[in-house]
């Protein structure tokens, strides 16, 4: 049967910042990447200071954030 290792996110703005951190946290085997043509979006998720507030979303980064 096949498995999903690897997931690619387009975008990293409200919706799919919150949708790849809920995957990486309902599911830590498989590989969670995000791309997002605005460079500084991206930089926001990686230097933990999230471009969203959302304190359920926040809470599940802070427990991934290795894993994305």
């Amino acid at each position: 049967m096949f498995q999903i290792k690897k997931i690619c996110c387009i975008g990293a703005g409200y919706v799919g910042g919150p949708t790849c951190s809920v995957i990486a946290s309902m599911c830590p085997e498989i590989t969670v990447t995000v791309v997002d043509v605005n460079e500084s979006r991206i930089k926001a998720w990686n230097s933990g200071t999230l471009p969203i507030y959302e304190v359920t979303t926040l809470k599940m980064y802070i427990q991934v954030k290795g894993a994305l």
